[in-house]
């Protein structure tokens, strides 16, 4: 796990000095982008898979899953539990169901939502995932209170956004959530903080659990 070092600095730094820029929706035009090969060096599923204390028989919440690059690895990993794919765009989950549908995978249901409501029960999923999603989002902290909402006691979560610096890939550095601000928007969300560190050269991790 990393500590505060230089990384996190530039990035707190980048967040006091660069007002966050209104956030927009990825558009599903640009959806191949999302699916590609080149994804999988900076985000492996799997390899994401085994930083998670994700068992196969849990229900697990794919918040903002897009195109489903999350959600098709997930349902295969969870073949004794159930996924809900939850977007707020049906273009999205429209294209997660025709890949579904391609694999002939069962344990995914596919839910259309809104940023700050989530049509889940209290307490009703194992675990949940939002990956580069949150930045997105014009109300992080209610949405992260929708994702504790849903959880049940104990329950696990991760957050995975980009690093709020500027790299090859990914949305304008104005636009992005600094780590240690998305830290503090989850615990002020109800979840304690179980580790937060930079994933990568493009993203950092956030685990949770819910209290």
């Amino acid at each position: 796990m990393a500590s505060v070092d230089t990384d996190t600095r530039a990035e707190e730094e980048s967040e006091t000095t660069t007002k966050r820029r209104k956030p927009h929706k990825f558009h599903i035009d640009n959806v191949d982008r999302l699916l590609s090969s080149a994804r999988q060096e900076m985000l492996d599923p799997q390899a994401i898979f085994s930083l998670l204390p994700m068992r196969v028989y849990q229900h697990v919440a794919d918040i903002g899953c897009g195109p489903g690059y999350f959600t098709v690895p997930l349902a295969k990993y969870l073949f004794d539990g159930k996924v809900y794919a939850i977007d707020v765009q049906q273009g999205m989950l429209d294209v997660v169901k025709g890949r579904l549908e391609k694999t002939r995978l069962s344990n995914v249901e596919l839910v259309l939502s809104k940023e700050t409501k989530v049509p889940l029960n209290d307490d009703s999923v194992d675990g949940a995932i939002i990956v580069n999603a949150l930045h997105e989002v014009t109300q992080p902290t209610s949405t992260l209170k929708e994702m504790h909402r849903i959880l049940k006691k104990g329950g696990w979560a991760a957050i995975i956004d980009w690093r709020k610096e500027d790299t090859e890939q990914g949305p304008p550095v104005e636009e992005r959530i600094a780590r240690e601000t998305a830290r503090g928007t989850a615990e002020e969300a109800g979840f304690k903080v179980v580790s937060c560190y930079n994933l990568n050269k493009w993203n950092y991790i956030i685990l949770l659990t819910r209290r």
